[in-house]
């Protein structure tokens, strides 16, 4: 008896240790791990980290102005909207994301995001395919808390993987969409 109890205590002990920890951001549930977390910004951002986010804003906008002037936006990006399937971070596995994340990218240079019909945010991007490897996609939100963010992108058809870069840090992330012509409704 006294090793069945002990068993269950263990089995106790492992299951919640090893249950993810859950925030509530806009009243929804996000994986503190990066599961769910789709453009969410930092709760707090220190007078260092703010300064660092600014110079690498000015770096990212800087980049966008100069490669817009001499590069257009690219059709197969801007038609219909991409709609959110996957997050991989960090070599884990694949976590599904809340049903009816899109983002939309415009001509102008510009992209929207949101949930369903929410919109929940914007910002500014730039696509090259003149680029050493894949091609690189520059995103600059809004929300001034926020750090850009570059990805090398890969396609195939309806489907686009976004990879992580080390340039502005977010490496260690990939992201599957697909391809809709409508929002998510």
């Amino acid at each position: 008896m006294k090793n069945l109890i002990l068993l269950l205590s263990v089995l106790s002990l492992v299951c919640f240790s090893c249950k993810d920890t859950v925030s509530t951001v806009d009243g929804r549930e996000l994986m503190e791990d990066g599961g769910n977390a789709i453009h969410v910004a930092p709760n707090k951002v220190s007078p260092e980290q703010k300064a660092q986010i600014d110079n690498l804003r000015s770096h990212a906008h800087a980049l966008i102005d100069s490669r817009s002037l001499t590069e257009e936006a690219y059709s197969m990006l801007v038609v219909g909207y991409w709609v959110y399937e996957a997050i991989f971070a960090g070599g884990e596995r694949p976590k599904p994301v809340e049903p009816g994340y899109w983002i939309k990218f415009e001509d102008d240079f510009s992209f929207n995001y949101g949930q369903y019909g929410e919109v929940q945010g914007s910002g500014r991007y730039h696509l090259t395919f003149n680029s050493d490897t894949d091609p690189k996609l520059i995103m600059v939100d809004d929300n001034p808390t926020k750090s850009p963010e570059e990805w090398a992108i890969k396609t195939k058809e309806d489907i686009i993987i976004f990879i992580g870069s080390n340039y502005f840090g977010n490496n260690p992330k990939q992201m599957k969409l697909n391809k809709q012509m409508q929002k998510p409704t």
